[in-house]
């Protein structure tokens, strides 16, 4: 992602994340900055099992980091057929492939998988309730890199969002998945439950980063 989400916070004069939970962690690829950024809890969320496989033996190395493989959406206990990507399922979602297919025309979609969703509130609820209390309390900032199910797992975050006053996203203008929330109304939701974009880039694929910060948090 290329927003620098540590220093903008700091800009601003914002506290840093405390703890993260993360959507779409994939293989834990951030695991090092998030260290070495002084976070020290975090939920890291992956539903595919050869990620969540490295992520789950990086996060066992990590005192207050746990891993969870599951899939969030707004509901739980709804099955999905998932479209499984070719380059390490990073670009994988619960939506099928729209301009991804042109604008990314190396990474393959061969493949799907069927999957039961949770929310993030039952899961949170779920780890608070099996010796990850202390963790979860932590959770302010929400990281993620979903393809396109960002609004859907939100819907189903209502309770954990209460906590949260950092959200960065991946961002997508172009229709890059069937069916994906358009930008405006994405922003439109958050601004209503409580947010405001306070940066966002996209790249020439029309893809990017988002960094919405709670009002409250910043006086509005």
């Amino acid at each position: 992602m290329s927003i620098p989400l540590f220093e903008t916070l700091q800009s601003l004069d914002l506290a840093p994340p405390q703890g993260i939970l993360q959507l779409g962690a994939s293989y834990g690829q951030e695991l090092p900055l998030f260290l070495d950024k002084g976070v020290a809890h975090g939920v890291f969320i992956e539903p595919l099992p050869q990620p969540y496989a490295h992520l789950a033996q990086a996060c066992q190395r990590i005192a207050g980091y746990v891993a969870v493989q599951a899939l969030c959406t707004d509901e739980s206990g709804k099955r999905y057929t998932f479209h499984l990507a070719s380059n390490g399922g990073m670009s994988s979602s619960i939506l099928p492939p729209a301009n991804h297919l042109k604008v990314f025309s190396d990474v393959k979609f061969e493949g799907t998988v069927e999957l039961v969703s949770h929310t993030v509130d039952d899961v949170t609820a779920f780890l608070s309730a099996n010796g990850h209390q202390a963790t979860v309390a932590q959770l302010d900032t929400l990281y993620m890199d979903t393809q396109g199910a960002e609004l859907k797992i939100l819907m189903g975050a209502n309770r954990t969002l209460k906590s949260i006053k950092y959200i960065f996203t991946e961002v997508m203008r172009a229709e890059l998945y069937a069916g994906q929330t358009p930008f405006s109304s994405f922003c439109a939701w958050l601004d209503a439950s409580g947010y405001t974009l306070n940066n966002v880039y996209f790249d020439r694929h029309h893809a990017g980063d988002a960094l919405f910060i709670r009002k409250d948090v910043l006086g509005l």
